[in-house]
């Protein structure tokens, strides 16, 4: 009987290729196993995909954080450096100012004595 249906081609009789035959399944076995192994491999492809941009992400982020770190610690730096400049310059001022506030009380002294 299947023989019947084969024409000399080898193909099936034009009627029988439009609809399946009630006995066969659409979907066998073998096509739900390897439409889940696609499945599985897709996912796990998606998962390493997501991964490699997920360390990406971290790896840029580590160097931003670093770089904003460093001009941070630049900034300090030189605010630290003003800071001491100006502390150095008050305290030669200071040393002026009692160096010739003492100069003025010597020359008091000695206009007193005269």
């Amino acid at each position: 009987m299947p023989a019947e249906r084969l024409q000399q081609n080898g193909g099936l009789v034009a009627a029988e290729m439009d609809q399946p035959p009630d006995d066969t399944p659409v979907i066998t076995p073998a096509m739900l196993e390897e439409e889940k192994q696609l499945e599985a491999v897709g996912l796990e492809r998606e998962r390493k995909m997501l991964e490699k941009a997920r360390m990406s992400w971290d790896r840029d982020s580590n160097e931003i954080r670093y770089k904003r770190l460093q001009h941070l610690l630049e900034k300090s730096n030189i605010y630290s450096k003003f800071l001491l400049t100006k502390m150095e310059q008050q305290q030669m001022e200071e040393q002026k100012r009692k160096e010739k506030l003492e100069r003025k009380k010597e020359a008091l002294k000695i206009s007193k004595v005269l």
